[in-house]
């Protein structure tokens, strides 16, 4: 197979009026050699262990060749160097990029290929390559991936791994939140965020939050929303009630009036 390559690779080359070289022979024998993504200091060090001497600049002029031939695709950019892989008899793909770890994942999905192929008969289009990339956070990062309580998204599984000792955090600690203890973000309303720890709910303020380092373990479906104002409105619980008297007397008297009242027996319920 690779005898028919390099002799396309010959007239490829004749036709371009470029004169055909024995370095560029052994780069690309060794190419088709390599199974996955590889980068030029990689294949430079693969020709080095099987004393072939050639140049990085060799390999440099010799690589827009071989893209232009058919033989190889850039997949991706990382670290400020290009990343390829061998294109003959590959099938239409896509690669998953973490933008923590770097890790490259290779998505073969034949359905992919249909929905390529169709499209291609459809516009009359010469497919000749293909680039097809996602970037994300891979399962790995996202399990190890630590932050603060503030920053984290609705719906996410976090493990608490300190807790400063200010005196809300107190307060916290009083109301169920321990380390290594797990919680639930129900909730992100403005500056306050809703959580779950076992059959409690917690509304915390962000700028409280943001001093609690957390993991992210797992995300979970949120199947309600309460609204924001009531969430925002808890908050004021934990601060010295505005209508009460220089006597901590309450200035409502019809207790049914007083909306700490409503949020504490609302918030009891859930």
């Amino acid at each position: 197979m690779h005898e028919e390559i390099l002799k396309n690779f010959r007239e490829f080359i004749r036709k371009k009026g470029l004169k055909y070289t024995s370095e560029r022979e052994e780069i690309l024998e060794e190419i088709l050699s390599i199974h996955g993504h590889f980068d030029v200091e990689e294949l430079y060090q693969r020709l080095r262990q099987k004393n072939k001497k050639i140049s990085k600049p060799s390999i440099y002029r010799s690589i827009p060749l071989f893209i232009e031939a058919g033989y190889i695709q850039e997949v991706y950019r990382q670290d400020g160097h290009s990343h390829y892989e061998v294109m003959i008899n590959k099938a239409p793909h896509l690669h998953f990029l973490c933008l923590r770890c770097g890790k490259v994942e290779e998505i073969i999905d034949p359905e992919l290929e249909r929905l390529i192929r169709t499209k291609e008969a459809e516009k009359g289009f010469k497919l000749l390559t293909h680039h097809l990339e996602s970037f994300g956070i891979c399962e790995t990062c996202q399990k190890a991936e630590t932050t603060t309580l503030d920053m984290v998204e609705k719906g996410k599984v976090v493990e608490v791994l300190d807790l400063p000792t200010d005196v809300m955090c107190k307060k916290l600690i009083a109301m169920g939140l321990r380390k290594g203890e797990l919680l639930k973000v129900l909730q992100v309303c403005g500056r306050t965020i809703l959580v779950e720890i076992g059959n409690s709910r917690i509304v915390i303020n962000k700028e409280l939050a943001s001093k609690i380092p957390v993991k992210i373990v797992r995300t979970e479906k949120v199947t309600e929303d309460l609204p924001c104002e009531l969430i925002n409105g808890e908050e004021a619980l934990q601060e010295p009630c505005p209508l009460k008297d220089k006597d901590d007397a309450c200035q409502i008297k019809d207790e049914k009036g007083c909306p700490r009242n409503f949020l504490i027996k609302l918030l009891s319920k859930l």
